[in-house]
């Protein structure tokens, strides 16, 4: 299953790049390179998702019902950031 999420990265006077999740805080990483810093990102996210679904399950007994839900989200970039085309790593 696929999941898109939004991030914002910031090129830093020392060349390096840092970078969030806009959905998920927390999601905090860094890189040398605009691509290390993306794929970083990813590592970033899939450790922060798996930790909360982990803390989230502990409480789970058999009362519980789990479940899936969508939702739509309407996209509303900043006015003032610089939107780059996804990579096709990130597609």
């Amino acid at each position: 299953m696929k999941q898109r999420y939004h991030t914002i990265i910031k090129p830093e006077r020392n060349g390096w790049f840092v970078g969030w999740v806009e959905e998920i805080p927390g999601t905090i990483t860094y890189g040398k390179s605009l691509e290390e810093c993306r794929r970083n990102l990813k590592d970033s996210l899939l450790l922060m998702l798996e930790t909360h679904r982990d803390e989230a399950r502990q409480a789970l007994d058999a009362s519980c019902i789990q479940e899936s839900i969508e939702i739509e989200v309407i996209d509303s970039p900043s006015p003032n950031a610089t939107q780059e085309q996804p990579s096709p790593a990130f597609a």
